[in-house]
C-alpha cells in the first residue's frame, strides 16, 4: 500500500500471476512479462496508481463504431460518478465516489526541469490531462488517498458491499456453466473442493482482458476449430473471442543523473532511504508517497496527426529488467505510443484454467506503430538534451550518444522496447462480425453472460488504461440494472 513500493509487487507471485507473452515476432523474438494482480482490486491493486482517462475522441471513436450510448457525453456522468477529486467537483471531476484521485504529495526537482524543457520545445502547460485538453506537459494524478495507494478494493469492498456480496476468496473458476445458448452459472474450485453457483439473472464475466477470453474459451465459446484443437465442445462458435488484442508500446532512453534526488538514490543509499521512509510513516509525504512516474508531456507523433498520441514520461530511476535500480543516480524518460494499429490475441493452450493462455501482441507490426515509436523516442531524447533538463544529465546510458541513425534506433526499439502493461480489447464490443460482446455488453448470442472488464475497449484510450477499466465497470453496473428493471 506503500506507493512506491508497487516496484516490489512487479514479480511478486503472492499477489501476481507473472504471465509472460509468446516470443514477440517483431521484437526479435522477446517475451515480454505481464504482470496480472492476483488479488482483490485485481491488477488496479499493484499498478503504477496513474490516473488517465484518456481523450473524448477515443469515446465519440467507440460510439461511431456503433457502441450506442459509449460516447464521450454518456461515459463523462460515470467517470465523474466514481471519483473522488482531491480538487474538489468540477466540469469534469467529481466528489464522494469509491475511487480516490489524488496530486503527487511532493514536487521533484527533475520534474520540474522536465517541465521547463518541454516548454522550451514549445509544449505548452497542463495541469489536468483529464480536463479539457490533454495536450501538455504536466504532473500525474494517481489513485492514492492521504499517501496511500487506494485500489478498487478499498474503495468498492465496504460499505454496502459488505451486506450485498459474498466474496469467495482463493478460488479459480473453471467454468461458465450452460444450457443451450443460456449461461446457467459457474464451476470453481477452492481449497475445500469444488463448487458450484447457479444464476438466477445471468453471469458478469470480469476476468481481465486475458482470463476473460480464455475462461470463455475453456468453457465452449470461441472459435470453433481452436476449440476442438483442444478437445473442448463447442457451446457457440464465435470468432472474436481472444482477437483484438492492443497495449501501449513503450521505448525509453536512460540517463546518468548530476542530480543526486532519484529513486537508485534511495535504494543504493540506506540511511538517505531511511530517512525518507521515516518521513513517509511520520507525513506521508515524500518520494515514498509518490509512485516514481511524475510527469508527462503529451505530443503528437507526426504532422498528419489531429491529437495527441504519444505520451512521453519522466520515471525518477533507471533499473534492470528485474526493476532493480541501478547503482547510481538515473533517470528514464519513456516515449509511450498511445494509439497503436498492431493487433494480437490472446488464445488458450489447454483446457484447464491454469494452463497460461498464449498472448501475442504483435507491437511494431504495423509501419506507422514503428514510426510513431522513433518519433517519441526521438522527442524524449530532445528533452533530455533541452536546457534545464539537460543540466541534470551527465550521459545518455542507452541508446547511447552515438545512436543517431533511424535504422539503429529502430533497431533499439525492436531489442529494447517494452509492453506498458494496459492490455486491452479481447472481447471486443461492438456489432461488427468479430465483436463479443453488444454496447450492453452480452455476449453475442448467449443469453444471461456478459463481459465487463477492459477486454471489450473495441479501441485502447489514450491513456493509462485503469481509469478507463473503472469507468466500465460504473457503467456496466448502471446497465445491468437498468435491464433487470426494464
Amino acid at each position: 500500500h506503500v506507493p512506491l513500493g508497487y516496484s516490489r509487487l512487479y514479480a511478486n507471485p503472492a499477489v501476481n500471476w507473472c504471465y509472460t507473452s509468446e516470443p514477440e515476432p517483431h521484437l526479435n523474438g522477446r517475451r515480454l512479462f505481464q504482470p496480472r494482480g492476483k488479488v482483490l482490486g485485481g491488477t488496479g491493486a499493484i499498478n503504477g496508481m496513474i490516473y488517465m482517462r484518456g481523450q473524448p475522441e477515443d469515446f465519440d471513436g467507440w460510439e461511431a463504431q456503433g457502441c450506442a450510448g459509449w460516447g464521450w457525453r454518456d461515459v463523462l456522468p460515470y467517470f465523474k460518478s466514481c471519483e473522488d477529486q482531491e480538487r474538489g467537483a468540477d466540469e469534469f471531476h467529481g466528489t464522494g465516489g469509491p475511487v480516490a484521485v489524488s496530486d503527487l504529495r511532493t514536487r521533484h526537482t527533475l520534474g520540474e526541469a522536465f517541465h521547463a524543457a518541454s516548454e522550451a520545445l514549445g509544449i505548452p502547460r497542463n495541469d489536468d490531462f483529464n480536463g479539457a485538453r490533454q495536450l501538455g506537459t504536466g504532473y500525474v494524478q494517481t489513485t492514492t488517498r492521504k499517501g496511500w495507494r487506494w485500489s478498487t478494493a478499498s474503495g468498492y469492498l465496504r460499505g454496502a458491499a459488505v451486506d450485498n456480496i459474498d466474496l469467495t476468496l482463493n478460488a479459480m473458476v473453471e467454468r461458465i456453466l450452460v444450457d443451450g445458448k443460456r449461461a446457467t452459472g459457474v464451476a470453481w474450485t477452492d481449497r475445500s473442493g469444488r463448487k458450484q453457483a447457479d444464476a438466477r439473472r445471468e453471469v458478469i464475466l470480469c476476468g481481465g482482458t486475458f482470463n476473460s477470453p480464455q475462461l470463455l474459451q475453456i468453457s465452449g465459446i470461441g472459435p470453433a476449430e481452436r476449440l476442438k484443437q483442444h478437445g473442448i465442445e463447442v457451446v457457440h462458435d464465435l470468432p472474436g473471442v481472444g482477437e483484438n488484442l492492443q497495449d501501449h508500446f513503450g521505448i525509453g532512453a536512460e540517463y546518468r543523473s548530476t542530480s543526486h534526488t532519484t529513486v537508485n538514490d534511495l535504494y543504493n543509499n540506506p540511511l538517505r532511504g531511511g530517512l525518507q521512509l521515516a518521513r513517509f510513516l511520520l507525513f506521508r509525504t515524500g518520494p515514498f508517497a509518490d509512485n516514481g512516474n511524475y510527469s508527462n508531456t503529451f505530443i503528437c507523433s507526426g504532422p498528419e496527426i489531429d491529437r495527441p498520441d504519444m505520451m512521453v514520461t519522466f520515471m525518477a530511476w533507471c533499473t534492470d529488467e528485474s526493476l532493480k535500480p541501478r547503482p547510481f543516480s538515473g533517470f528514464t524518460i519513456l516515449a509511450e505510443h498511445m494509439r497503436p494499429n498492431s493487433r494480437g490475441h490472446v488464445r488458450i493452450t489447454g483446457p484447464n484454467p491454469t494452463d497460461q493462455p498464449a498472448i501475442r501482441f504483435n507491437f511494431l507490426a504495423d509501419e506507422a506503430d514503428i514510426e510513431a515509436a522513433l518519433a517519441g523516442l526521438k522527442f524524449g531524447r530532445q528533452i533530455a538534451r533541452t536546457a534545464p533538463m539537460s543540466d541534470n544529465v551527465d550521459h545518455e546510458i542507452t541508446p547511447g550518444d552515438k545512436v543517431t541513425d533511424d535504422a539503429d534506433l529502430i533497431d533499439y526499439c525492436r531489442s529494447a522496447g517494452l509492453s506498458l502493461l494496459h492490455p486491452v480489447g479481447t472481447c471486443k464490443m461492438g456489432i461488427e462480425e468479430d465483436a463479443v460482446v453488444d454496447p450492453r455488453l452480452r455476449v453475442h448470442g448467449m443469453t444471461g453472460l456478459r463481459v465487463i472488464d477492459a477486454s471489450i475497449m473495441p479501441r485502447i484510450v489514450t491513456g493509462n488504461t485503469n481509469a478507463a477499466s473503472i469507468m466500465i465497470g460504473e457503467k456496466g453496473a448502471a446497465i445491468v440494472l437498468e435491464d433487470a428493471r426494464g
